[in-house]
């Protein structure tokens, strides 16, 4: 792979069923996206730790920009998850998650995170990402994370996997 290539590995492919009990609203429609600067991170370990938390079918998206000025990565960032947002499908179609891991520079990546409100609220969001922050120390100490109890429990519906 070139420096200036795009990597994309499949991405986590989930259909939430719904119960009839969940009410359809506006923000079924809506996301929820989360940006984060991580530095000296192992990716693939990053990636083991969220599937310790979703289930080994889930995947990040990774992205190499390291031979791009940090200036053209900002924009491009920008460009991006403007597009996303504008392209995500309503509720029930396509994907109800995305996770993009992009390496900037020798050291940091970034990690866009956007998930539908229909398949989980903000407040469950921080939890997931609060369970695989642990699954990922457990990981660099050479321990074997388990699923976190309750984790299922974090979306909206019923997740097939």
């Amino acid at each position: 792979m070139t420096a200036t290539s795009e990597e994309f590995r499949p991405l986590w492919e989930i259909r939430p069923a719904l119960s009839p009990s969940v009410p359809a609203s506006a923000e079924f429609g809506r996301t929820e996206q989360f940006l984060l600067t991580l530095t000296g991170l192992l990716p693939l370990v990053y990636e083991q730790a969220w599937q310790a938390v979703l289930g080994s079918g889930f995947r990040l998206q990774i992205i190499d920009w390291r031979a791009t000025r940090a200036d053209v990565q900002d924009a491009r960032l920008a460009e991006r998850l403007a597009q996303e947002s504008a392209a995500w499908p309503p509720f029930g179609q396509g994907l109800p998650m995305r996770a993009t891991l992009i390496r900037r520079d020798e050291r940091t990546w970034s990690f866009a995170w956007r998930y539908t409100r229909g398949f989980m609220d903000r407040a469950a969001g921080l939890r997931l990402l609060d369970q695989a922050t642990e699954a990922y120390a457990v990981l660099l100490r050479g321990g074997i994370p388990g699923r976190p109890t309750g984790a299922g429990d974090l979306f909206a519906g019923a997740v097939g996997r």
